[in-house]
């Protein structure tokens, strides 16, 4: 066996082997026994079909079988012999040479060589974590807002109120807007819908939000539209429509009364609960806050310490799953399959640079579990499913239907489950390690110097 290796780069390389007559005679004899063991042909015993007639009858058969084995085997002896570790093989192929020789030819993508960073001794930002009055404020009228009564009015619309109404679009030259954009009727016309009057971000059609003001029930009125010349719909952009608006009906918005019986209803003694209890969930929001924000500074780190070359089929693997991700949460919410292709090409030439450095994060996050023999259990497999889910907006018992039999998707997750493992295993060791030099510092400063904030932080905050 004779074989040729060429370094394209640092993390690919081009084989080529070469096996001789003898090893696929060899290889040849082997694999009619195991056809002739288990093949049946009319007028024959089982296991005593003559290798001739398997050779004439299953040619194809056995050429792909002796190809696989000689191919298997050369490329375990060639990852071994040059101590490889291999991300993907990117390209195979074979062929026979003049001389009925074998010619194989392998390009391989390598996992790349790297030092790793100090990811123990990493410098995380702790700021303290409070909660203003005014936050609780807002969050309980929020809440307030939540738990809203939309009372019907018969009176001039006034800003705050929602109006159902009608309306239908033309353009100037007298085209209905519904010709226009058939597939987008919010931007054309609505038999009956409602609007937030005078909302000035108005996720709609701004001049309706705006121009019903002052309307009354069964009034009608025309409102001007001018799209700006960037609008997100090509076939409205630059473009002026009048709407014509009729009212149905108005309803304005009136906030429960903070008073013993809405908070016998929240299941709270008093307003005092209410806030304390508003004041620990905002505290709790804040700190998951500070979480991603610490995970995301660590990966950050990593990218800016990470020069090494990245396999590009590392790079196209993580740009599948990024526009994967991406596709799934927009098809749940609506996009077709049409809109996708028109943007395909922008998507993947997008999400390129992504692609690169998180392909070498998950080289570093992949060699830091295999020094710290970080695994992961079923359970907290089946939590990474409850998030995915929760991403794409289903429930985890669909997903889990959706990815049972996909053996790469199960392992896809189980492999980023891994990763935000050890993310957040190096989070909490240099958080531990910040408190103890902390805690070291403090115990050598006199008592009359005054401490810090940071001095006495909590390994909780």
């Amino acid at each position: 066996m004779k074989s040729e290796i060429k370094s394209v780069d640092s993390v690919r390389r081009e084989a080529s082997v070469i096996i001789g007559k003898d090893i696929l005679q060899k290889e040849e004899h082997s694999v009619l026994q195991s056809f002739a063991r288990d093949m049946k042909i009319p007028g024959f015993r089982k296991g005593k079909v003559p290798p001739a007639l398997i050779k004439t009858r299953h040619t194809k058969e056995l050429k792909e079988q002796i190809d696989k084995a000689v191919a298997s085997k050369a490329f375990d002896d060639m990852v071994k012999e040059n101590n490889w570790e291999v991300f993907s093989l990117v390209k195979f192929d074979v062929r026979d040479t003049p001389d009925g020789d074998r010619e194989l030819n392998f390009t391989v993508d390598l996992k790349p060589t790297f030092e790793l960073l100090d990811y123990k001794n990493i410098e995380i930002e702790r700021p303290e974590i409070t909660v203003s009055d005014e936050e609780i404020t807002e969050a309980i009228e929020q809440m307030r807002n939540h738990y809203a009564d939309y009372k019907a009015v018969k009176r001039p619309i006034q800003k705050g109120d929602f109006v159902r109404l009608q309306y239908e679009g033309t353009l100037e030259d007298g085209t209905k807007a519904i010709d226009l954009v058939p597939q987008m009727p919010t931007w054309a016309e609505q038999k009956s819908t409602w609007e937030k009057a005078g909302e000035e971000d108005s996720q709609g059609i701004q001049a309706i939000a705006t121009g019903i003001v002052d309307m009354e029930i069964d009034g009608e009125k025309d409102v001007e539209m001018e799209f700006p010349a960037d609008f997100a719909i090509a076939e409205l952009q630059g473009k002026k429509v009048t709407y014509h608006v009729k009212i149905f009906e108005i309803r304005e918005k009136v906030l429960p009364e903070l008073d013993d019986v809405f908070l016998e209803k929240l299941k709270v003694k008093d307003l005092e609960e209410l806030k304390t209890q508003f004041a620990t969930s905002i505290k709790t929001r804040k700190m998951q806050a500070l979480r991603f924000k610490q995970r995301e500074d660590i990966v950050q780190k990593m990218i800016n310490s990470a020069t090494f070359e990245v396999p590009e089929s590392a790079v196209q693997y993580e740009q599948i799953h990024i526009i994967r991700n991406f596709v799934e949460r927009q098809i749940h919410e609506g996009m077709t399959a049409e809109i996708f292709e028109n943007n395909k090409d922008k998507l993947f030439g997008d999400t390129q640079d992504l692609a690169r450095d998180r392909a070498r994060v998950n080289f570093v996050l992949e060699k830091i579990a295999e020094k710290e023999n970080i695994t992961i259990t079923d359970a907290e497999l089946n939590q990474m499913i409850i998030q995915e889910a929760s991403m794409l907006r289903i429930t985890p018992d669909r997903l889990v239907e959706e990815i049972k039999n996909n053996r790469e998707r199960i392992q896809d997750l189980r492999r980023r489950a891994i990763f935000g493992k050890t993310l957040d295993f190096i989070l909490l060791s240099n958080l531990k390690r910040n408190d103890e030099e902390k805690d070291s510092v403090s115990s050598a400063v006199p008592l009359e110097t005054p401490l810090s904030n940071d001095s006495v932080t909590s390994v909780n905050a």
